[in-house]
């Protein structure tokens, strides 16, 4: 009867044991799910970072509307449109200076 004592206290032993292992793989798998989401979650936020490089590359690189933009600029004939619109102040102000004499020529204070 010894024997069998000592066989069933260590079988208790084990059992003991096991419900200890339970608990630890249950942490362990709990831990790995949250390391999956992680993961996951870190992969969209590469994938987001990788479109929106990509996208940042698409208006600021050679091709990009940035480019375009700026060579638009570069043409644009800035000497010409200064000078034309300093003729069309002048034309004003002789105009102005016009239809103001004339107004003051059929009033009689001329």
């Amino acid at each position: 009867m010894g024997e069998a004592a000592l066989i069933l206290k260590k079988l208790e032993n084990l059992e003991i044991r096991q419900d200890g292992f339970d608990g630890k793989l249950d942490a362990i798998g709990k831990a790995l799910s949250d390391i999956a989401v992680q993961q996951n979650e870190i992969g969209h936020l590469q994938n987001q970072t990788r479109e929106l490089w990509e996208k940042y590359n698409e208006t600021h690189g050679p091709n990009g509307i940035i480019s375009e933009i700026r060579t638009f600029q570069a043409t644009c004939p800035r000497e010409a449109i200064s000078i034309e619109i300093k003729r069309q102040w002048a034309t004003i102000c002789l105009l102005a200076t016009l239809v103001t004499g004339a107004l003051l020529k059929a009033f009689g204070v001329v």
